[in-house]
């Protein structure tokens, strides 16, 4: 699968094992965002680290399940960015809001 998660105790990690993140992945993602949501997790992380390109709308899924997350109080991390997708996120000034570890 391109995108699956990992649950842990409280946590879930997101994995993208795709080299590009352009939107078409929306319902998968939302889906696993929300079934780790429903696990109980309290800290979700998304691994970006096979991510090279991320389109617009691919943003636009890290920022729904970032606004997903925090109102449930539920911490939102990004992990594994590439420079290219850095570099859209801070164009973007994301790389303010998210947390990136």
């Amino acid at each position: 699968m391109d995108i699956h998660a990992e649950h842990f105790p409280d946590k879930s990690v997101i994995i993208i094992d795709k080299n590009k993140l352009i939107g078409i992945e929306n319902e998968l993602f939302q889906n696993i965002v929300q079934e780790s949501i429903d696990k109980g997790s309290k800290d979700i992380t998304v691994d970006l680290s096979n991510v090279e390109y991320i389109a617009s709308w691919g943003v636009g899924l890290l920022v729904h399940a970032y606004t997903s997350c925090n109102n449930r109080n539920i911490k939102f991390n990004i992990k594994g960015v590439s420079g290219n997708v850095m570099s859209v996120l801070h164009q973007l000034k994301l790389n303010e809001i998210f947390n990136i570890v």
